[in-house]
């Protein structure tokens, strides 16, 4: 069993330090900080009441900082808004990325099953992690797939990972159309998104209790999609 090392004395702590370096590291930190604070108030405002009527002054007042730190953190509202998706998008293309590696390594080789999977569960790791600004993103992307208007804008964020699973579907279905499976591909996102974003109907309908997370789900939601694009693409 490891022992952590007790504290050393020799190193002043970074308060009472005195040089450049720990007052850079202090502001730093401080940064990074009022950053995320902006970040997720402009995530919470434009998930509830969608990019056209949130105003940088509004985003401040959730933040609780003032409009000249906004301005600090991103030039336009425009820009802020593809910050607050970029940080997102991000951790979610490694993981799928790294998914598709692994099934592409694997004995068993790719499978429609298998890619679909790699592609929706780590959305639904995220969003079922305890992190409510998680369940803010999904209601934000929930609205952006549902408005053309923004898809120019953030295309290079979403589509170069969505082309390498096109490409893997590819080599399943090399008679393919490739706008068949572009559109296989943007059902599969929607009942993702749908599914993590608002589960309220399935309890109406149902008249049962839901499933306390997204991830609960995982089982349904592949075996739905992957049925769906092995049915459509039948022959291909």
């Amino acid at each position: 069993m490891s022992r952590v090392p007790p504290p050393s004395n020799s190193a002043p702590p970074i308060e009472s330090d005195g040089t450049d370096r720990a007052v850079t590291d202090k502001r730093i930190l401080r940064g990074e900080a009022t950053r995320d604070r902006v970040l997720d108030a402009a995530e919470r405002c434009f998930a509830a009441d969608g990019f056209d009527a949130v105003s940088i002054r509004q985003i401040a007042a959730e933040a609780e900082v003032t409009l000249g730190v906004v301005g600090f953190h991103s030039k336009s509202k425009r820009e802020l808004f593809r910050t607050v998706l970029a940080r997102r998008v991000e951790p979610l293309n490694i993981a799928r990325r790294e998914r598709l590696a692994a099934l592409m390594a694997s004995k068993e080789g790719l499978t429609v099953h298998g890619l679909v999977d790699a592609y929706l569960t780590p959305y639904l790791e995220y969003a079922s992690g305890g992190d409510p600004q998680w369940r803010a993103y999904a209601a934000l992307i929930a609205r952006i797939v549902s408005d053309d208007r923004y898809y120019r804008e953030v295309r290079d964020l979403y589509d170069p990972v969505a082309l390498e699973y096109m490409e893997a579907f590819e080599t399943l279905y090399p008679n393919a159309a490739k706008k068949d499976l572009a559109t296989l591909l943007t059902l599969t996102v929607s009942s993702l998104l749908s599914i993590v974003a608002s589960r309220e109907r399935i309890s109406g309908l149902s008249h049962e209790a839901i499933p306390s997370t997204p991830l609960d789900y995982r089982t349904v939601l592949v075996d739905f999609c992957a049925g769906g694009i092995e049915r459509a693409l039948a022959g291909g």
